[in-house]
């Protein structure tokens, strides 16, 4: 029996899945985009013969702000990429992880990992996209400070074109990633809702979570670290200033947000465990001042004021001191970067005055 051909889109798309299902598929993903892009600003650049330019002046020389911006896009989008691909990736491994604690059945569990597998294609993904855009073009600004090219009335040249071609693919991205985070929140909301009661013996459990805002925390102060490079040497735009800034409190909101409901509900686990070992200490000491048993009651009391004490050291957050120090890491980073970018900027300017 002959058998067709493959469907060259099936090939693609399985292709695709196990280069990103490997370990450096992502990262992968993130890299061949932005040497493409570069590759692409370099062919551009040479066109219209400003490549010996580009070649003769150092990158952080202040004739080159241009191309330097034009460089740090290029690696944002492709950190944006790869790590948001990574980010959906490690989603369905962690409710994966998460399965054994779920309500339901085993078909139930099967439904929440394909639709884990599937948050990236949902319809209106791309809807931040177009919100974005709009603000990505506002964000090129003309000769004078703070005013859009698009509102001014400076001349067209090749560099505004290519400027305003890349801000708008970063900000479909940023826009896409935006929404995702959101909607991902959201998902895992509905998830945590079908958690069965915490083990307060095994609080570990609740990590795959804790992971997942650890990781989109690190996209958008990740971002925004690369993104600084931008003003080393330059003068801060406040428009693109307030940008930064609301990535940094998105990725702030997502780490913290999703181990809001959690910490309730550990808390509340860890409260009515508390009275119920509590009422047995208190009926076993009534049992020491009984003479029918009062060596029943002495063997109970050392492991009920044991375990009352492993219940009390049990904490509300479900996070560890390593994804704590982790989550400093980023956030030193992000300020690192640009305490840093100033302070280079700083030298710079000594340098070539």
């Amino acid at each position: 029996m002959a058998h067709s051909p493959a469907d060259p889109r099936g090939l693609a798309a399985r292709w695709t899945g196990a280069l990103l299902a490997g370990p450096i598929g992502p990262a992968a993903l993130g890299g061949g985009l932005s040497l493409g892009l570069l590759l692409l600003y370099v062919t551009w650049e040479s066109a219209f013969g400003h490549f010996h330019f580009l070649a003769e002046h150092s990158l952080w020389a202040p004739e080159t702000t241009g191309p330097r911006i034009a460089v740090t896009v290029i690696v944002l989008m492709g950190f944006m990429v790869g790590t948001h691909v990574y980010g959906r990736r490690e989603l369905v491994r962690d409710v994966e992880d998460l399965g054994p604690l779920l309500l339901g059945s085993s078909s139930d569990h099967s439904a929440w990992i394909r639709e884990a597998e599937s948050a990236g294609r949902r319809a209106g993904s791309w809807l931040g996209s177009v919100v974005a855009i709009p603000i990505g073009l506002l964000v090129v600004t003309s000769d004078r400070p703070g005013v859009p090219f698009l509102l001014s009335d400076d001349p067209w040249n090749h560099d505004l074109v290519w400027a305003l071609a890349a801000n708008a693919l970063l900000f479909s991205i940023l826009g896409h990633v935006a929404v995702q985070t959101f909607r991902t929140n959201h998902f895992l909301a509905r998830i945590e809702s079908q958690l069965a009661p915490v083990d307060l013996l095994r609080p570990q459990s609740l990590e795959p979570l804790a992971r997942r805002g650890l990781r989109i925390a690190f996209l958008w102060i990740g971002g925004s670290s690369i993104a600084s490079i931008i003003f080393v040497n330059l003068e801060f735009s406040w428009l693109t200033g307030v940008v930064l800034v609301v990535t940094l409190l998105i990725g702030t909101i997502a780490f913290v947000e999703p181990l809001r409901g959690l910490r309730r509900r550990i808390r509340d686990a860890k409260e009515a465990e508390l009275g119920r070992v509590r009422a047995a200490i208190r009926r076993a000491r009534d049992g020491l001042l009984d003479p029918a048993s009062p060596a029943e009651a002495a063997a109970r009391m050392p492991g009920l004021l044991a375990y009352e004490q492993r219940i009390s050291s049990v904490p509300e957050w479900p996070v560890d001191p390593p994804q704590i120090a982790r989550f400093g890491l980023v956030i030193l980073i992000g300020l690192g970067s640009w305490l840093g970018g100033a302070v280079v900027g700083h030298l710079l300017d000594r340098l070539w005055r």
